[in-house]
């Protein structure tokens, strides 16, 4: 049975790659420790250690003195740090801290060396400064005259480097979070039990991205004082950004327990519930934030999310609309309502792109610049491409575009990946960060810093792999820090922008006499999806109804997906085929109230409960083993299955699917049809019942069909990720000589 490693264990792999000289694995060890353990001094004053090694007495500082506040009794992190200091040019401060540390009864050759190094270390004062000093310098911070005293705290520090008054409102007046990192880390040292030291600490290790150690200065500042919501509030944040859920609700109840009104608790925990599949209480809770406040555009956009993934579509895009109308620049709640409109079995293909268009007028196309590129336009040479997602992780979408970052061609392209996402990597994250030429995370950058980021790297290509789904970046792609937009795959549904040049599709997806209706140009590939999976498949199995004698359908879609409609549809195909039973499988399923619901549209049709199977979330290799138990799956409508629809084929289990008229509910149709198995597409809800009806008649074929079907799939230009990276570099290229042309024409 295997088990979490210990600090202990992480501690001392990390220190023999150190010994050995093997630094990158150490650093990564060290990292590991103290996501596990963020107030453990050894690894905070050894990966101190690493980077002053490496030249980087600047980024070696903040790990010093987190080990320094730990443990001050560790004569040899004093050293460390005075040493660090001295290295940094930091010359003022490391003879304040040398003499600090002496007068703490520091002693031996290494304080004699140091000595040396700053030979002319002034005097010190043993002391505090008076009572009238501290109130004065207190008063000016508290007056709003922070340049003031920012002068007064800097001469304070120099004068009594032993009083943390000085070094806490130094800090807090420091405009950059990066130079207040270093006084209110000192504040934090000589004032243990400082309540606000400490919760100011949290707030500037957050601002720079350091969650771990921001989450560590938090809980010591709920130490001191337990009953500060806002504390907890922040904490719960910092949690939830690290993906640890249960951890933030918990934080974030604290907080609405201290403070029964506190809005922006009650929303941070109804966010938490949703990242928990617990939509029920998030609806709950969303609906007592807006009870607090009425007009509150934030709320009413996460109960729509909520209510989406409840499948009460109706309801979210009101509540989208709501967001919208008090919030006009509301631009998360305008991309969730195209996301929640292209699911409503109404929806026109001319109205939704009509939308997006609408988006774009109103967020985006005041952005947009013509700005001189500094790429060389040469058409053969070595092309940057650069890839924008929040989903370069174990999710979905990560599965339809993973080979473009793995399988590409070196000698042709480099590849950038610019992650939207907070929280912890996982394995993919790091086949992909150790895959790419370049890794930049954004998720803290604005959209003019990221612009300008993509800029400095020089990217010919850039491509969207989010559309108007969570996470996306459009309002950077707006900018054009690229000669040549892209998007595809993520969510390529089309985004309305004018600053997006292509669209990645196929023409079963996007028919070639409904181009017209997009703002990007539409390029065809042989598949609007590839796939990219790492992990085995379980082993195919005869097919199921040969020894249970009845046929089981199945559908693995999230809830989001699956309309009133389609549930009367499914109810129907139960009702005609005697013995035949349903699996339902999503995450969304371990609420009962969900399995409630669902249960409720078949029982009204005169189903029995037995008939129906509701399953919950599991393991992925789990997952996939639960198509062992189903014949044929069942593709939901208005929007249809992608990656599920994937999964089942590599299974064994073919998909019916109604062919759609919006390109969301097109994606298994033109997976069948890359396929060959066009048979399986209807174009009505009739013939899905009579295409069920018929399939479900045809044992020995669907025997043949199950034990070939992966073949057939990892043959095919979606199942060969080489084959099909080929083909979209194709495409890269001759976009980008295209763009050479017309730029040299215009210059």
């Amino acid at each position: 049975m295997s088990t979490t490693p210990s600090t202990a264990h992480y501690l001392k792999q990390a220190v023999a790659h150190q010994l050995a000289g093997e630094f990158e694995a150490a650093e990564r060890g060290y990292l590991a420790l103290l996501r596990l353990e963020p107030r453990h001094p050894e690894a905070q004053h050894n990966m101190g250690v690493l980077l002053l090694n490496r030249g980087a007495s600047g980024d070696a500082l903040p790990y010093f003195l987190a080990a320094l506040e730990i443990d001050p009794s560790r004569g040899q992190y004093w050293i460390s740090y005075i040493d660090a200091l001295f290295k940094a040019g930091q010359s003022d401060e490391a003879r304040q801290v040398l003499a600090l540390a002496v007068q703490q009864g520091l002693q031996g050759e290494e304080v004699d060396a140091l000595c040396l190094q700053g030979q002319d270390i002034a005097p010190v004062s043993a002391g505090e400064p008076s009572s009238q000093e501290q109130q004065a310098l207190l008063a000016l911070f508290n007056a709003g005259q922070q340049a003031e005293a920012a002068v007064l705290a800097r001469r304070m520090t120099q004068a009594y480097p032993l009083c943390g008054v000085g070094w806490k409102v130094l800090g807090a007046v420091t405009a950059s979070d990066e130079e207040a990192l270093i006084p209110m880390q000192q504040a934090a040292l000589l004032c243990p039990d400082d309540f606000e030291v400490h919760y100011n600490l949290g707030l500037i290790l957050h601002a720079l991205g350091r969650l771990d150690e921001a989450a560590a200065s938090y809980l010591r500042a709920l130490q001191i004082n337990p009953d500060y919501a806002q504390g907890y509030n922040n904490l719960g944040v910092t949690q939830q950004e690290l993906g640890k859920f249960e951890a933030a609700e918990a934080s974030y109840r604290r907080a609405v327990l201290i403070r029964p009104d506190y809005l922006n608790a009650y929303h941070n925990l109804g966010i938490v519930l949703q990242c928990l599949s617990r939509f029920d209480e998030a609806e709950v809770i969303h609906r007592k934030t807006l009870q607090l406040n009425p007009d509150y555009p934030e709320a009413h956009c996460n109960l729509g999310i909520v209510l989406l993934s409840l499948g009460k579509n109706d309801e979210a895009v009101k509540c989208f609309r709501r967001a919208l109308q008090l919030k006009p620049d509301f631009v998360v709640a305008h991309s969730n309502l195209i996301f929640c409109l292209d699911m409503a079995p109404s929806a026109d293909l001319s109205e939704l792109l009509q939308e997006r268009k609408r988006w774009d007028e109103r967020h985006a196309a005041r952005f947009l610049q013509a700005i001189p590129y500094s790429n060389t336009r040469s058409p053969d040479r070595l092309l940057r491409i650069g890839y924008v997602s929040a989903d370069f992780r174990n999710h979905s979408a990560s599965k339809a575009f993973g080979a473009m970052l793995t399988r590409y061609d070196r000698g042709q392209f480099e590849v950038f990946a610019y992650s939207n996402y907070k929280g912890e990597d996982d394995r993919y994250t790091r086949l992909f960060r150790q895959n790419a030429t370049g890794w930049r995370n954004i998720s803290a950058m604005s959209d003019e810093a990221a612009t300008q980021q993509i800029r400095e790297d020089r990217i010919d290509i850039l491509v969207d792999l989010s559309g108007h789904s969570a996470g996306n970046r459009l309002l950077v792609f707006a900018r054009k820090p690229a000669p040549v937009q892209i998007t595809a795959w993520g969510y390529a549904a089309g985004t309305g922008m004018r600053a997006m040049d292509v669209f990645f599709t196929d023409k079963v997806i996007v028919p070639p006499e409904e181009q017209r209706f997009y703002s990007e140009e539409v390029r065809y590939l042989p598949s609007a999806l590839g796939s990219f999976f790492i992990d085995p498949f379980p082993d195919l199995n005869e097919l199921p109804a040969l020894n249970l004698g009845s046929i089981t359908f199945g559908s693995f879609n999230r809830l989001a997906k699956i309309s009133g409609q389609t549930y009367r549809t499914w109810a129907q195909i139960l009702l005609q085929i005697q013995g035949s039973r349903l699996i339902l499988k999503t995450p969304e399923l371990n609420e009962r109230s969900n399995r409630e619901r669902i249960l409720s549209y078949f029982e009204n049709a005169g189903l029995d409960a037995d008939r129906i199977v509701m399953l919950g979330g599991s393991s992925w290799f789990e997952h996939m083993r639960a198509y062992q138990e189903v014949d044929i799956a069942l593709d939901p409508f208005p929007h249809g299955g992608g990656m599920t629809a994937m999964e089942g084929l590599m299974m064994g289990v073919p998909v019916i699917t109604l062919n759609w008229p919006i390109l969301t509910g097109r994606l298994s149709s033109s997976l069948m049809t890359t396929l060959g198995l066009q048979d399986w597409i209807v174009q009505s809800e009739d013939q899905y019942l009579e295409l069920a009806i018929k399939k479900s008649a045809q044992l020995p074929q669907l025997s043949v069909l199950r034990q070939t079907l992966r073949a057939l799939f990892s043959a095919s230009i979606i199942g060969d990720q080489g084959a099909y990276t080929r083909v979209v570099e194709q495409e890269y290229r001759a976009l980008w000589q295209a763009w050479c042309v017309s730029a040299g024409e215009q210059k």
